[in-house]
């Protein structure tokens, strides 16, 4: 793995030159960010373009119409740079559609139909954000729209992806797939409680992602958890204790290895591994 020392923005740190190496420094790869118009998601496409000249995204969300600041950063860099989709992670349909549809787009056709980098970030809280955490106030078809996107929507992208030869492919480099979880799905660490949709939606997702990291192994298909902190964004209300830049950058160093090995591991934006 690379020194904890290491940073993003360090010349030492990036070969313009060399080809994207699952679980190493992101580079030359074409990236996937779903939930990517606002929050952390938005940090991950603008720090990405701008680590390495060679870095494409397909950035997805529900309303490309109203993705402002995506369009906005697409105006820069340009369209072969960055792709705006449209992608509803709760809906099995959009899904295989979306997936589909990469094959047109620009950042991964000139990748050679491929994709190298999959973070799936895209999630929520619940309908009506926290106020339904309380056990009282929980309903089946709460538990059931939060797992829908939280643990489903991860596991389907990733499954539609691969089924259109977009990662895993036979004769591929290879490709890694972070997974946005929180710390709030250890069971170990759980004492707080309430939560129950959300929390359970992440905890799943770990054993997803678990299952992932060991079936798609032996098709060069790296899969990690990655826990953001307590984020500063929307869908927290604004509260939090840092902000997405700080969370998107540390997610990244993960990513590529710098705070150990990727696969099956998860990693927060410290390099903190956290328990399940």
């Amino acid at each position: 793995c690379f020194p904890r020392t290491a940073t993003t923005d360090s010349p030492a740190f990036l070969d313009d030159d060399a080809p994207y190496v699952p679980g190493g420094p992101i580079q030359n790869a074409c990236i996937v960010v779903t939930g990517a118009n606002r929050g952390i998601g938005l940090e991950f496409v603008k720090q990405l373009l701008a680590q390495s000249e060679g870095n494409t995204v397909v950035a997805a969300c529900r309303d490309v119409e109203h993705a402002g600041d995506l369009a906005a950063l697409q105006a820069v860099v340009g369209p072969r740079r960055l792709a705006l989709t449209a992608l509803d992670v709760e809906d099995e349909a959009s899904i295989g559609s979306w997936a589909a549809s990469l094959l047109a787009a620009a950042p991964v056709t000139d990748n050679g139909g491929a994709v190298d980098v999959v973070i799936n970030n895209a999630g929520t809280t619940g309908r009506d954000g926290f106020n339904n955490w309380a056990l009282e106030d929980m309903t089946s078809d709460e538990m059931t729209h939060v797992f829908r996107i939280n643990t489903v929507g991860p596991l389907l992208v990733t499954q539609q992806l691969l089924k259109h030869g977009i990662i895993g492919r036979p004769g591929g480099g290879g490709a890694l797939v972070g997974n946005v979880t929180s710390k709030v799905g250890s069971v170990s660490d759980n004492g707080s409680g309430a939560g129950y949709a959300y929390c359970a939606s992440k905890s799943a997702l770990n054993i997803v992602n678990k299952s992932l990291s060991v079936d798609l192994a032996p098709r060069g298909v790296l899969c990690a958890l990655l826990h953001p902190g307590w984020v500063r964004t929307r869908m927290t209300g604004g509260q939090g204790l840092i902000d997405a830049d700080e969370s998107a950058a540390g997610l990244i160093r993960a990513m590529q290895g710098e705070f150990g090995d990727v696969n099956g591991r998860w990693w927060d934006y410290k390099g903190d591994e956290i328990p399940w």
